[in-house]
């Protein structure tokens, strides 16, 4: 249970990062690369990571959740977003078979394109339920993804001192 709460609080989190203006302007940043890879599972702002880790690690120590339970919904979390923004293709037969209980790579992707619409769909961390249960799953499409954030240019997107400005030179979504 402590792990689904976890995933829930996850999605919860996410969410808001897109919803609310201050949030969507620290979390652009892991939004504008425009090559999604494994390393943009943790390009992070750093006031980002303070706050949603700070909500985080509030509601275990509130709810009483087990030290074990968030370490290896940490850990799941990590290594999930790691395969979800890894620029290598899952076999078409394992995105199948996990797209139903997982967010995948697909699904995933779809959530880093600059489509307006598409960047507030698929939000899970791990499970691709609360997408389903509150509105926001969206299905892969065929048709060819671009992804970054419109604000930035790709240069800026990937310079450390510009990466770091980001949330000062985005407009809210």
């Amino acid at each position: 249970m402590a792990f689904l709460f976890l995933d829930l609080l996850s999605y919860v989190v996410h969410r808001a990062q897109h919803a609310t203006p201050l949030l969507w302007r620290l979390h652009a940043l892991h939004h504008s690369d425009p090559d999604v890879d494994v390393t943009t599972a943790v390009r992070h702002h750093p006031f980002e990571f303070i706050l949603a880790s700070g909500v985080f690690w509030l509601a275990v120590l509130v709810l009483g959740v087990p030290i074990s339970a968030a370490a290896v919904h940490g850990t799941t979390v990590f290594v999930l977003a790691a395969l979800t923004h890894c620029n290598t293709r899952w076999p078409s037969w394992l995105e199948r078979l996990l797209r139903p209980l997982l967010i995948t790579l697909d699904l995933h992707l779809v959530h880093h394109s600059v489509n307006q619409r598409d960047l507030n769909r698929n939000f899970g961390a791990v499970f691709s339920a609360w997408d389903r249960l509150l509105g926001t799953f969206a299905r892969p499409s065929s048709a060819e993804l671009t992804f970054g954030v419109a604000e930035l240019t790709r240069a800026d997107a990937c310079r450390p001192l510009a990466m770091l400005l980001t949330p000062w030179r985005m407009r809210s979504p």
